[in-house]
């Protein structure tokens, strides 16, 4: 195997942790339907390794993504279908696997001035201590289906680790991402540019159906699956909204509970 092969497979490796991600500069892409996400957005791919499987495909998926990348001045180097699998943990999503530069950071008030023309009103979706990275995608990925300007990822919500990019489906491309310390930070960043807070909570909140709409921007903010948000959270927001549901059950998952969130506050009044 080559050595540029090797350096490639070291460097996708180190992406799997934070720390490696910082130091490179890189995420990893994994499949083809991310690959696509990421040309689709212009994201900057630095390298490909693609399987004999991917090589060969003569389906107009396939070809296009290999005419994409040699536009991109990028030649998958070849590895075997083993070693793919290998890399992927068995996981079977086109046979196409490297890495792409981290988007730069931004700030609240940076992707509220570029959304300044989009249609009102601006709706974005805030995940607080998400330690799932593929509840981080699924919400990447719901956010986007629901048209929202930013995912505000708070804490030790990582938006661009490889589970979270994977299962995003290559959507964390496609929208800003904006990383924030805590909610007391994400509470100041919203007030500080005018955004209305809306928590979401199991229990106490306001019926969802019965929360006023406005043409003020808003931010829905989902606790993580284990913990929700806690009482001090839930008291630095503007307000708390709650799903009504069924008495046998106490919570939805939160991909699902963002899906409603973010569904009723886009439709209209």
């Amino acid at each position: 195997m080559s050595a540029e092969v090797e350096r490639a497979i070291r460097e996708i490796r180190a992406t799997y942790s934070k720390k490696g991600r910082q130091s490179l500069g890189l995420c990893s892409l994994e499949g083809l339907r991310v690959f696509e996400r990421a040309v689709a957005s212009q994201a900057a791919i630095t390298c490909a390794l693609a399987d004999e499987a991917f090589r060969g495909d003569p389906s107009e998926r396939y070809v296009r993504m290999r005419a994409a990348l040699d536009s991109r001045g990028i030649t998958p180097l070849a590895i075997s279908d083993e070693r793919m699998l290998e890399l992927t943990g068995g996981r079977q999503l086109g046979g196409l696997i490297g890495l792409a530069e981290l988007p730069g950071e931004r700030s609240l008030a940076e992707v509220l001035a570029a959304s300044a023309c989009a249609p009102t009103p601006l709706l974005m979706v805030a995940g607080v201590g998400f330690n799932d990275p593929g509840n981080v995608g699924a919400l990447i990925r719901t956010g986007h289906a629901s048209g929202v300007c930013a995912v505000l990822a708070v804490g030790c919500t990582d938006a661009f680790h490889p589970r979270a990019v994977r299962t995003s489906m290559g959507s964390v491309f496609r929208i800003p991402v904006v990383n924030l310390p805590d909610v007391a930070s994400l509470a100041k960043a919203l007030a500080e540019n005018g955004v209305r807070s809306i928590g979401a909570v199991t229990s106490g909140g306001i019926p969802l159906p019965e929360v006023q709409k406005s043409a003020q921007p808003s931010a829905v903010v989902m606790g993580s699956e284990a913990f929700g948000l806690s009482d001090e959270e839930q008291a630095l927001l503007d307000e708390l909204a709650t799903i009504p549901m069924t008495a046998s059950v106490d919570s939805y998952s939160v991909n699902a509970a963002a899906a409603v969130m973010l569904y009723e506050m886009r439709r209209p009044a």
